[in-house]
């Protein structure tokens, strides 16, 4: 006896099932489609979820990872990245699995990893708004902190200053260093923590220099400002550019059905017309 008509359920073919993956118990049948939806679901539900904080293990876990595999800086976690295509790769994996055991499988790691990869890769929308948004404030947040320390505020209470003005996240990149020192951290490491912020890494290893020798670095934070100030020229110019290369597209929808109406049509309908003697 087949060991398929010991099964609590009536066997239905395969082919008489578009997409079809399995039949349960009880006639419900489960397509290969609604696998490749399941997997959607789970991708966008890992996605949404907030990572919380990282434990020291995981963080462990990405130091040896190639700089491909790592992704951007602000990334999450391998392990995460993993999970996430690894549901694109069970969809994948049942969507191929009438071709047979090895092109699912061999399908579904390809996909499970390329997934990782893209995923590390990819700026979700709010990173990039936050990324824009510090370019464009860092200029003044520099100019104000140099303005205070030129009055001769300390450095602490400069930046409180500074802190209390501005909004957005770079204050509250900015707040970390103040928070840092009402843990009872030294207002030197509290600096340096910002060592590798893209836009106050440098002005931050100078403050922590000056926290630590006490010189005045008015100077060198307007210098910082002109770079920052610099940085968001060449944004507002790679916005500009980025438009007029997003408009070709709308013009040419409107030009070509208006160019082929005007000038096209009516010359072959007027050739069409003398053919015809009308």
């Amino acid at each position: 006896m087949n060991p398929l008509e010991a099964l609590p359920f009536e066997a239905i073919p395969l082919d008489a099932l578009p997409g079809a993956a399995a039949l349960l118990p009880g006639g419900v049948t489960v397509s290969a489609w609604a696998a490749v939806a399941a997997g959607l679901a789970g991708l966008a539900v890992l996605l949404v979820w907030p990572s919380g904080a990282r434990t020291s293990a995981l963080a462990g876990v990405r130091r040896p990872l190639p700089r491909w595999l790592r992704g951007r800086a602000d990334a999450a976690s391998f392990v995460r990245r993993l999970g996430g295509g690894g549901m694109l790769g069970l969809a994948v994996t049942a969507v191929l699995g009438r071709a047979g055991p090895v092109p699912a499988v061999a399908g579904g790691l390809v996909v499970t990893l390329a997934g990782a990869v893209a995923l590390g890769w990819l700026e979700p929308a709010a990173t990039r708004v936050a990324r824009h948004r510090r370019i464009a404030d860092t200029p003044q947040a520099l100019d104000l902190l140099a303005s205070c320390l030129a009055a001769g505020l300390p450095v602490r209470s400069a930046l409180r200053a500074v802190v209390e003005v501005i909004d957005g996240p770079l204050a509250d990149d900015l707040g970390q260093v103040l928070r840092l020192t009402d843990l009872g951290r030294d207002d030197v490491s509290a600096w340096r923590s910002l060592a590798q912020h893209e836009q106050l890494g440098a002005a931050a290893l100078d403050l922590a220099r000056s926290v630590e020798t006490g010189a005045l670095l008015v100077e060198s934070l307007l210098v910082h400002a002109e770079v920052a100030r610099e940085e968001r020229h060449g944004q507002v110019e790679e916005a500009a550019r980025r438009v007029g290369v997003r408009s070709v597209l709308p013009l040419m929808v409107c030009f070509i059905p208006a160019f082929l109406l005007l000038g096209i049509v009516p010359t072959v309908a007027s050739a069409v017309l003398n053919a015809l003697h009308f």
